[in-house]
């Protein structure tokens, strides 16, 4: 079976398992989590002290943001769907940290088409994890999947349907797939497929040469209007 048959199968199971479930996906409850996850807490950046502190983990432990244009995120004390950065705490412990975001820049895709309708609809409904990162001495305990599934959590609470990242190395495609993404190779993109006043577009993530030879993993976290389809570029 070739790469191209192999992920025409992985979708088609994909949507015939969502076409089974109620309109709702009980996605949620499997993630497992709340505010609080035994000994950790979990919570969003609501002050500008928690924001130094969660962007400078991130900063330290994984360098810079995947893209290096977007600015440190503000806090966020209504807890909107906006870049937003997320603290894993032990006790008053600081140990993990991410950064998670509606999928602005993809959505400008679609603006730069005249689609303004379908970018607003893309925006809310897709979340992008730009980083996670553990402190060293707190590796290998599982906080990354922990923090991983929070940030799905996150996105089903604010009403998005799909949540993405990219992989940037074997321990990351390892803690993806651990978690339930779907990870597609280097060749293939990620394609979905909206509509705006009636008319279909599709929009392929990433846009092209922003991440080149990078791998795409992405999580239905509730049911879409829309299922992504696998495209061999």
């Amino acid at each position: 079976m070739g790469l191209f048959e192999g992920l025409q199968n992985l979708f088609h199971g994909i949507s015939k398992g969502r076409s089974d479930d109620s309109d709702t996906l009980p996605v949620v409850s499997s993630v497992g989590l709340d505010e609080s996850d035994g000994t950790l807490r979990f919570t969003v950046a609501d002050g500008q002290m928690q924001v130094d502190m969660i962007w400078n983990l991130l900063t330290e432990q994984i360098g810079e943001c995947r893209n290096q244009q977007l600015p440190k995120p503000l806090p966020n004390p209504d807890d909107l769907f906006r870049p937003t950065l997320i603290g894993a705490w032990a006790e008053d412990r600081l140990v993990g940290g991410a950064f998670v975001m509606p999928d602005s820049q993809d959505a400008q895709a679609l603006v730069s088409l005249g689609a303004d309708k379908a970018a607003q609809a893309f925006e809310r409904s897709r979340c992008m994890i730009q980083g996670i990162a553990v402190i060293p001495k707190h590796r290998r305990e599982g906080l990354g999947l922990k923090i991983k599934r929070y940030c799905d959590l996150w996105a089903a609470q604010h009403d998005a349907c799909l949540v993405l990242s990219i992989p940037t190395n074997d321990a990351a495609r390892h803690m993806n797939e651990k978690v339930g993404y779907d990870v597609l190779p280097p060749q293939v993109s990620l394609c979905i497929e909206v509509t705006d006043d009636d008319n279909a577009i599709t929009c392929c993530f990433p846009i092209d040469g922003v991440v080149p030879d990078a791998c795409r993993a992405f999580h239905i976290v509730a049911q879409p209007k829309w299922m992504p389809r696998a495209v061999v570029s």
